[in-house]
């Protein structure tokens, strides 16, 4: 089959999935109905491929979606630095325990365990993943399985309340907004790119729509919601194409490890938010509102509904959002290859 058409197709397959979950009223029921379409599409054996230039929209579309809600207020409250330190502390033993279980109880490699511990940001996760070199489906797996889980935890803990939204087109005054810090994120983006940087196009989408919020904020930067649905789709697609080549036995592993990695997650969260509470006087569960791994919106919505104060639960899970999609940038490389290869060897004279 031409590679062209097969680089196309998962794209409506996505869609038509995710129209289909939408309907089903689930939360996340788009994603996870893109997902099901082209998984199912693969294993019936139509072959289909997610190009780098699709990967790289996602990861542009993720970056300006996050850098358009900093705002300068949230950049003031980071002034206090116990909140910082204190999530810095929480995403940390987060990722410990979860890279350890992986690593030595699921035999996972070691960038697998990794990117499998990470709190949250599955679309960012994924697209370094599929940049980096093991572009495997169980890491997506383990994604899902933990954010299903912890939707339903939020769920419950907020009453029941997570019903999906209708997405809004946004006005004209909204898509011209977005031109000029997109065009500067792709120019340097691609520049980036030229030196290998992991995920540029997130980090330069990420800090030129966060410039002009925080430099501008006149400029009432918002970004519309079909942004948000382009690249759904397309993380749907490129998420079901790694998933064909699961099996049943593995599902079940899979199942395992994101189930565990979640309640290690769970736990770390309220043994570290108990803590800090302890020590800054802080809510209790506020803290762990705004540590739990979860969406922007989800959880700033929970948040509402159980009166504990929103906006700093916002402000952390914009933090950890940004920590997380700019961080790639500062790990070696080495670090992305699973058997490193070795160093040369001193020569010796004869």
């Amino acid at each position: 089959m031409n590679k062209l058409i097969e680089s196309l197709i998962p794209i409506p397959v996505a869609a038509f999935g995710a129209w289909l979950g939408y309907l089903t009223g689930f939360p996340l029921g788009d994603l996870i109905g893109a997902i099901c379409a082209v998984t199912a599409l693969s294993k019936l054996g139509v072959r289909m491929r997610m190009p780098y230039p699709f990967v790289a929209t996602v990861q542009l579309l993720l970056g300006i979606s996050v850098g358009s809600i900093v705002t300068a207020s949230m950049m003031r409250e980071l002034t206090d630095f116990s909140i910082l330190v204190g999530l810095l502390i929480c995403m940390t033993t987060q990722i410990f325990v979860g890279y350890n279980w992986l690593r030595r109880m699921e035999k996972w490699g070691h960038i697998e365990s990794l990117l499998g511990s990470i709190p949250g940001a599955m679309a960012a996760v994924m697209t370094v993943s599929g940049e980096q070199g093991p572009a495997s489906g169980r890491i997506a797996f383990v994604h899902i399985v933990r954010l299903l889980a912890l939707l339903a935890v939020v769920t419950i803990i907020a009453g029941g309340h997570a019903d999906s939204v209708a997405p809004a087109l946004g006005t004209l005054d909204n898509w011209l907004s977005v031109i000029p810090p997109a065009i500067a994120a792709v120019l340097a983006g691609y520049l980036l790119e030229r030196f290998d940087v992991p995920a540029p196009y997130m980090l330069t989408g990420l800090l030129c729509t966060a410039a002009v919020n925080v430099g501008f904020p006149e400029a009432n930067l918002h970004v519309p919601d079909p942004f948000a649905v382009i690249a759904l789709i397309l993380l749907g697609g490129l998420i079901g194409i790694r998933l064909k080549d699961i099996t049943f036995k593995d599902v079940v592993r899979y199942i395992r490890a994101g189930l565990v990695v979640t309640a290690l997650t769970f736990c770390t969260t309220l043994l570290v938010a108990f803590v800090m509470s302890k020590l800054t006087g802080k809510p209790f569960l506020t803290l762990f509102m705004s540590w739990v791994p979860g969406g922007v919106e989800v959880m700033t919505a929970a948040a509402l509904l159980l009166k504990l104060d929103p906006a700093f639960v916002m402000l952390n899970h914009v933090v950890r959002m940004s920590i997380i999609h700019v961080s790639p940038v500062f790990l070696p490389k080495r670090l992305f290859q699973e058997q490193p290869a070795p160093l040369p060897q001193p020569q010796t004279e004869p």
